[in-house]
């Protein structure tokens, strides 16, 4: 199986956008500086950050640059904090800590908190704060300047003076002084002693890397730029943002819903006036997918052993005469890598190759959708071996009807049904294609291809039947056993009365607008019903590949739960039994609501495992918040 997150692990070439970055970012000319890392969902852009990150640690311990970086991750802070002033603070802290016994450094980042504080207070709005920038007043937001000073006041200065306090007198008594009366007033303060922090730091520049913008609602992506562009863009500063470009486009549309039809460009604008340089990560192409492939195969041949692995990679990228040449990863190179002449190695690569044009024509050249595949392929071939169903399985097969069940779900459930109601497990539909096909390849009959036209296939579906390998005569019932959702089904689902199966149907949906409408007929259901649905949610949830997301299955057990909460603490302990490193965030968030205490006790519990859990930062850190926030 292979781990769905960032890696150090370049398989991509993905290292030559990291030294460019640094390149970039050399230049001191061009500072302050926003750099934008932009492609589709899952093409690495968090592992470019990663590398970034590794490549200028090595740099600073070559003293090459004296650079400090500091990763935030907006994602994470969103739903519990302003997200702007969380970045703000992020950045402060990181700061400070680079000198912890340097008291000048110390009362800088002290000072700058608590402006960061008086602005929480403030809570400044975009309006808020274009009108403290422009001195132009934003309607109502000058009421509500003048109702948030007294509070920001009672932060920075709350009591009497304290004669020993480093905020009230002497050279590094920053608030004292001047005790800012405006957002105007606080913003260039901030700005001016977040220079001063900078400079004694005695770091040349600060690299702030920002990853998962585009996974954040879009208040959050606003404020973070926002935070960037008023408070933090000062000199010595690089910023790096990764994000789907489309998505931060459409919060912007979101943030503005009221723009005239002639500003249709602006939200384009807006982003080309906060991101200097973009930098776009293209998906694979035809070979760069199947040597992609190969590689994820043999990183499982080699259990994991990486330090082989970067042989094999960096022999290949040598191998090649040019960056941009179709080379592909062959048997060859391989051997002379790793001097491995195993049958296992040779089973491995024939395994790639199989998979290789089937997935590059359904997965278009996207990495994360590619490891997600493998990884639900693979859990699958394991079903069927401890079913004793592996002699019935042939991987292409099952890699093509995946395919299929990913991409066309509609036209896959049609299959499904047409091949458990015959009695050999064939679909008819699949051979005629196939035998049309056939005709149109040994005879280039254009009467065969209009037969084929009046049969009305969808063209989809023809297409797919078009790749390797046939399957007109293959019992197709195995595969359809073993997949995820299936399997479960064919044993349990079939003795459901058809109110039931309705009601099952809408809770695996993963539609609001389903899960909306079944909530009016769960209070129809009996105890015994309730359970009986739950037990075939969890069944089901428990082959998932993706646990990063919140699964469909539990997504329908926590509307069941919300009508029967005696069935709460089961979906605690359902969590409790997954690998904390599988989860994503969903898993404390969605639990917030528990009404039974037993359930709340058992999930306070878990949130302490996961508080002091070292697999996965991004849970472990919301159960601590979410831990402080329950006392």
């Amino acid at each position: 199986m292979w781990n769905d997150k960032e890696t150090d692990i370049d398989l991509l070439d993905h290292e030559k956008i990291a030294q460019t970055v640094i390149e970039i970012t050399s230049d001191n000319h061009l500072r302050p500086l926003t750099i934008g890392i932009y492609g589709d969902w899952g093409v690495g852009k968090s592992s470019v950050l990663s590398l970034l990150q590794s490549e200028i640690k090595k740099q600073n311990k070559a003293q090459l640059i004296n650079a400090h970086t500091i990763m935030f991750n907006g994602w994470l802070f969103q739903g519990y904090e302003d997200a702007k002033t969380a970045l703000m603070e992020t950045v402060v802290s990181e700061l400070a800590k680079l000198q912890p016994r340097n008291v000048k450094i110390q009362n800088l980042a002290k000072s700058l908190i608590k402006r960061v504080n008086w602005l929480k207070v403030a809570k400044v709005s975009a309006n808020a704060v274009l009108t403290g920038v422009t001195g132009i007043p934003m309607g109502s937001v000058l009421g509500g300047i003048s109702s948030f000073i007294k509070k920001g006041k009672q932060i920075i200065s709350p009591g009497e003076a304290d004669s020993n306090s480093p905020f009230e007198s002497g050279e590094d008594g920053f608030l004292k002084d001047v005790e800012e009366e405006t957002v105007t007033d606080q913003i260039q303060a901030f700005r001016k002693e977040f220079i001063e922090l900078i400079k004694k730091s005695k770091v040349d520049q600060v690299i702030v890397l920002v990853d998962d913008l585009d996974r954040c609602l879009p208040k959050s992506v606003i404020e973070i730029l926002e935070a960037i562009r008023l408070f933090l863009f000062v000199e010595g500063t690089t910023f790096i943002i990764s994000a789907d470009e489309k998505m931060i486009e459409y919060a912007v549309r979101e943030h503005f819903p009221n723009l005239p039809a002639s500003y249709s460009e602006y939200t384009k604008n807006y982003l080309e006036k906060l991101i200097q340089i973009p930098i776009r990560i293209p998906l694979l192409n035809q070979l760069q997918t199947g040597n992609y492939i190969k590689f994820l195969m043999l990183q499982f041949h080699l259990k994991n052993d990486f330090i082989e692995l970067k042989k094999i990679y960096e022999l290949f990228v040598s191998k090649r005469k040019t960056p941009y040449e179709n080379f592909p990863l062959t048997y060859e190179v391989i051997q002379d890598a790793l001097n491995d002449n195993t049958t296992e190695l040779k089973k491995t690569l024939l395994i790639a190759d199989r998979l290789g044009p089937t997935l590059t024509n359904g997965l278009k050249g996207n990495p994360r959708n590619i490891k997600r595949f493998l990884n639900t392929l693979f859990l699958r071939m394991r079903i069927s071996k401890i079913y004793g169903l592996q002699d019935n399985i042939e991987l292409g097969v099952l890699a093509k009807l995946m395919l299929l069940e990913r991409f066309e779900t509609e036209i896959f459930e049609k299959l499904v049904s047409e091949v458990v109601s015959t009695e050999k497990g064939i679909s008819e539909t699949v051979k005629t294609i196939e035998g049309n096909l056939d005709k149109l390849k040994s005879e280039q009959e254009t009467e065969t291809e209009s037969q084929l036209d009046e049969l009305n296939f969808p063209e989809r579906l023809v297409e797919w039947v078009k790749i390797e390998p046939i399957l007109g005569d293959t019992d197709l019932r195995p595969y359809v056993f073993i997949s995820k959702e299936k399997a479960i089904g064919l044993q349990l689902n079939d003795e459901l009365s058809p109110r039931l199966l309705d009601i099952l149907e809408k809770l695996n949906s993963n539609s609001d607008m389903a899960l909306n409408t079944v909530a009016k007929a769960l209070p129809d259901l009996d105890k015994e019903e309730a359970i009986r649905l739950y037990e075939i949610l969890e069944n089901e949830s428990r082959s998932s590949p993706n646990l990063k997301e919140l699964p469909k299955q539990i997504k329908g057990l926590l509307k069941l739960i919300q009508c029967f909460p005696a069935l709460e603490i089961r979906v605690v302990k359902l969590l409790s039994s997954y690998p904390p490193g599988s989860l994503g965030v969903w898993a404390i968030s969605q639990l917030a609501g528990l009404k039974e205490p037993s359930a709340q006790q058992e999930f306070s519990l878990l949130l302490r495992a996961w508080s002091t859990q070292t697999e996965n930062k991004i849970l472990k850190d919301y159960a601590v918040i979410t831990l402080k926030q329950n006392k």
